[in-house]
């Protein structure tokens, strides 16, 4: 019996676990906890419809601002990267998000940066994860963005 239990336990412990990281992009955008901060994070501006239906997503990265915990995640315009690129930092205490939106100029070498937040200024530090979360930094250096 004692072995079921602890079976049981450690069952639920990595379902939560899995659960808490399932955290993606379009997630954000629909999920009953998150939309209203998502809608309010972008209502100025005109993403298109690949963000709130899930574009190609990557997988949530913890990261640390001033001693407080955020989930960072990503998406890109399915079949074109590096077209149009999307990515958001959240606060699962606050349930605060603020972001960043990429768009490949249709002439020249040139990336536009969209700033996104909820009213409130983003950091150095979070324009700097976001950005890297763009371009592939903080997947290749994840300990590197991590700023107590």
């Amino acid at each position: 019996m004692l072995k079921l239990v602890v079976a049981s336990l450690t069952l639920l412990s990595a379902t939560s676990v899995l659960a808490h990281n399932d955290i993606s992009v379009s997630k954000l955008a629909t999920d009953s906890d998150t939309s209203k901060a998502f809608h309010k994070m972008s209502k100025d501006h005109n993403l298109p419809d690949w963000v709130m239906k899930g574009g190609t997503e990557t997988p949530a990265r913890k990261v640390t601002l001033d001693s407080k915990a955020y989930q960072v995640v990503s998406a890109c315009k399915p079949h074109n990267c590096a077209a149009e690129q999307i990515a958001v930092l959240y606060s699962p205490e606050g349930k605060s998000l603020s972001g960043v939106f990429s768009r490949q100029a249709t002439e020249g070498n040139q990336q536009n940066l969209v700033w996104l937040n909820s009213g409130s200024d983003i950091s150095i530090d979070g324009k700097t994860v976001l950005f890297a979360a763009l371009s592939g930094s903080l997947e290749n250096h994840p300990d590197a963005f991590n700023f107590k």
